[in-house]
């Protein structure tokens, strides 16, 4: 007999992740692709940078091992590639607005989460953003989360000097940290 729930008190936690090529692009405000040598030598990559007030829009389901009620907690994966000695103690303003409904529900105006990150003086560190609280309050599986995630030029908010495509942050990966507490839902659209 297979065991649908998990056992314990303790809870359990996944990723719904969007990769930087699932996202689309408003064709005004794009971020763009520019090269980065991690560590400074080796091979090239090309990493989506972000420029004060681009954005980009995604969308995600919540799945079915999602604990019905749970809080999500976006955050957002960055590097600032060969700027983190320059750019120590200077803040990204990466922000991500948000709206959701569950099946046959109606999407609400959009909320605003703040994933403000400093970076720490280390050139090609893997920056990881605190995580932001999206209330778990009413959503269930199969939701839909439409998201515009962009990085803000809101006062202190974004210090980050550079301005050029070279001296701009590059975002790695967003994702919505969540809980479960199944392997899946009993019923097709309903835990």
């Amino acid at each position: 007999m297979l065991f649908t729930r998990l056992q314990g008190e303790q809870g359990r936690w996944e990723d719904m992740r969007i990769v930087p090529g699932a996202f689309t692009f408003p064709g005004a405000a794009d971020p763009v692709l520019d090269s980065w040598q991690p560590g400074g030598s080796g091979t090239t990559f090309m990493v989506y940078v972000f420029a004060k007030n681009d954005y980009v829009n995604a969308t995600c389901q919540i799945p079915h091992t999602y604990k019905q009620g749970s809080d999500l907690k976006p955050h957002i994966h960055w590097t600032p590639r060969n700027r983190g000695v320059s750019e120590n103690g200077n803040n990204v303003g990466w922000k991500v607005d948000y709206s959701i409904a569950n099946p046959d529900g109606t999407f609400g105006p959009s909320i605003t989460v703040d994933l403000q990150d400093t970076c720490n003086g280390v050139n090609h560190r893997h920056e990881i953003t605190r995580s932001g609280i999206i209330s778990g309050t009413g959503i269930q599986i199969s939701s839909i989360l439409q998201l515009k995630i962009y990085r803000s030029d809101t006062g202190a908010d974004d210090t980050w000097a550079g301005t050029i495509a070279s001296q701009l942050p590059a975002l790695l990966e967003f994702d919505i940290h969540f809980e479960i507490n199944e392997l899946g839902s009993e019923q097709e659209l309903i835990k």
